[in-house]
């Protein structure tokens, strides 16, 4: 297994931000979350096998560290092996794929049952997946919002570490005064 094997030091690295923006966050616009508790082994393959794929290894080895993180990128939840597999975040995710479809067709070229949902919300746009090639889930995360491809990441841990960016960002702009919703 290649890629980032220990996920300590960004998970406590999101975690300290994300808290120190829930204490410029009187209102709690940002809800602040823990990361869920590591998943097993067994339900990491439990999730492959109902999926009938192969988790890209980083993935794989944040859900042995954090199965999952609510609220992970504003209301955005990072999947947990559970909903990767069912429930309201992956349901809204592959909802968005049918209000847009021309991103996948023209930016992706990716039919919507070849992606993988990693990270989505009911209440906003944005959907993150992962694209599946011969059973096995690629290494890269495109962000999609508004029928937009945001962005790309070569890596699930690029990913990670450009929403500790994200965040930082934010709690910049709420700390100098220009963040103003």
């Amino acid at each position: 297994m290649g890629g980032l094997t220990d996920w300590r030091p960004l998970i406590v690295e999101m975690h300290t931000v994300k808290n120190d923006i829930a204490q410029w966050d009187p209102q709690g616009i940002f809800p602040n979350f823990f990361p869920e508790v590591a998943a097993s082994e067994q339900a990491i393959a439990q999730t492959e096998s109902a999926l009938g794929v192969v988790l890209d290894s980083e993935h794989r080895s944040f859900l042995s560290f954090a199965d999952g993180w609510r609220c992970f990128h504003h209301s955005v939840n990072l999947m947990g092996t559970a909903a990767l597999v069912s429930g309201p975040d992956r349901d809204a995710a592959l909802e968005a794929f049918t209000y847009a479809p021309e991103v996948l067709e023209e930016d992706l070229r990716i039919p919507a049952e070849r992606l993988l949902p990693i990270a989505a919300t009911p209440v906003e746009a944005d959907v993150f997946v992962m694209p599946i090639t011969n059973g096995r889930v690629d290494p890269i995360v495109h962000w999609l919002a508004e029928g937009e491809l945001i962005d790309t990441y070569t890596s699930f841990g690029e990913y990670f570490a450009s929403m500790i960016l994200y965040a930082r960002k934010l709690l910049t702009d709420m700390k100098s005064g220009r963040y103003n919703r």
